[in-house]
């Protein structure tokens, strides 16, 4: 191709009238020939800019820029080129004070004489500045959103280590657009709290949040549960039921233990995820539905998927994002500060002031395999078991308690740990023998309060 080839656009028909059009519009041209000279330019660049005409025209473009930007011209006069279509870029022009520079974006377009040979360029250029600044508010007010949902969230998923706060990170950003996202962890460590978080952050957080145990419904009812069935469709199908998809409608559907769902049933839900629609148990129609789905297991999925168990397919398709929450025994920063928000939350929480030191280190050293769960269960009993006006050691569930004799301060087994369990007991054993009838003399005998000996008798079976 020759690209020596020139002419004088001036001569062309419309070029005039192009040239007065865009000056009316308040929008920057040039006209550059095939090795990027300038050859003519419009007064709305040169009031913009501050230019002199005898100074630009003549000149090279990539003398006008800086040795960085000079590849990104040199890319888009090739492109228009090879293509034979428009192309832009963007870059920064210096105002009038040649302070500010102010954002353009660049049009290129190649003209052509009778005989289709290219011969110059058409280069518009627009003052993108407002939409700049637009894009630069909205970025700051997407992180004060974002700060201030993070905030919200802070009364519900409780974490300061690194692992909970891009927990929490992951949460957020999954709000902002319906990405399927998987939700993975132990039994008890707030998948659920996980999933209601994503859908209130969302936008719709208006709608309903409807939330399913797979691993609960009955197997030969499950489709049914999720699509929903017709009247007379199976036996003791006596009225229609729209199914939890339809009742989630416009919100999410939290698809909790979803490793439990039977492979027929994944096929159903691969197409239901990928098509947008159900088909009801007994119905000869499909209904579209709109909602977000989320997804959580105790298991590894993608070994169940590898060993042919779940549908590597429908693998790919939940999974998207993954959220990890890890288990509450490797976030132990964390669990004073979850037992004093379950305290705040519980009805009788005014009466108790504080934790004791022998109670914080006994939920401390606790190794909870039930993970959140067990610990808010714990904490109720405690409070209602307590008559002390803080949570002692006395009224925690009686595992946990045996668990902090028997271990030292970092969850390691210590020598003898057993024979203090024993020697504690034998303790009150024999100050019951000593005050027989009077436990108020037996507890004084020991240095306890009644209730604690109490507890104590209720903890060794006496």
């Amino acid at each position: 191709m020759d690209r020596n080839i020139s002419v004088d656009q001036s001569l062309q028909p419309g070029y005039r009238e192009m040239k007065q059009m865009l000056e009316y519009l308040g929008i920057c041209y040039w006209l550059v020939d095939l090795e990027l000279t300038i050859l003519d330019i419009n007064e709305t660049f040169l009031e913009l800019t501050g230019g002199k005409r005898e100074r630009l025209v003549g000149r090279d473009v990539l003398s006008l820029v800086r040795p960085g930007e000079r590849a990104i011209i040199e890319n888009a006069v090739e492109e228009v080129f090879k293509t034979n279509s428009a192309f832009q870029f963007e870059l920064y022009v210096f105002g009038k004070d040649k302070k500010i520079k102010i954002p353009m974006m660049f049009h290129l377009m190649m003209n052509r004489d009778v005989m289709n040979r290219p011969v110059s360029c058409n280069v518009v250029i627009s003052d993108i500045s407002t939409q700049k600044n637009l894009e630069e508010k909205e970025r700051q007010l997407s992180y004060v959103r974002r700060k201030l949902r993070q905030q919200s969230m802070k009364t519900e998923m409780i974490g300061t280590g690194k692992a909970m706060e891009s927990v929490a990170y992951t949460i957020l950003r999954c709000a902002e657009v319906d990405t399927p996202v998987l939700i993975t962890g132990e039994t008890g460590v707030g998948k659920e709290v996980a999933a209601r978080m994503i859908h209130i952050q969302s936008n719709r957080g208006a709608n309903p949040f409807v939330a399913v145990n797979c691993g609960a419904l009955p197997r030969d009812l499950m489709e049914s549960e999720l699509f929903g069935h017709v009247k007379g469709a199976f036996t003791g199908a006596s009225e229609y039921r729209p199914g939890l998809f339809r009742e989630a409608e416009g919100g999410t559907l939290f698809l909790d233990e979803i490793g439990d769902i039977e492979k027929p049933l994944q096929v159903k839900l691969l197409r239901a995820l990928q098509e947008g629609e159900i088909r009801p148990v007994g119905d000869d129609k499909t209904y579209k539905v709109n909602l977000r789905v989320i997804c959580a297991t105790n298991q590894e999925l993608l070994e169940l998927s590898e060993s042919g168990k779940f549908r590597q397919d429908l693998y790919y398709r939940i999974s998207v994002v993954t959220i990890h929450i890890p288990p509450l025994r490797e976030r132990p920063e964390d669990i004073i500060k979850l037992a004093e928000h379950f305290i705040s939350k519980h009805p009788r929480h005014k009466r108790f002031t504080a934790i004791s030191a022998d109670a914080r280190k006994s939920l401390s050293q606790y190794h909870w395999p039930g993970n959140i769960r067990e610990l808010q269960n714990a904490v109720e009993h405690a409070m209602v078991m307590s008559r002390e006006k803080r949570l002692d050691i006395d009224s925690l569930p009686a595992q946990i308690c045996a668990e902090t004799l028997v271990h030292g301060s970092r969850g390691k087994r210590v020598k003898g740990s057993h024979q203090k369990v024993s020697a504690d007991k034998k303790r009150v054993m024999e100050a019951l023998d000593a005050y027989p009838g009077s436990q108020e003399a037996a507890a004084r005998a020991l240095g306890i309060s009644r209730v604690t000996l109490w507890r104590r008798k209720k903890r060794y079976g006496l």
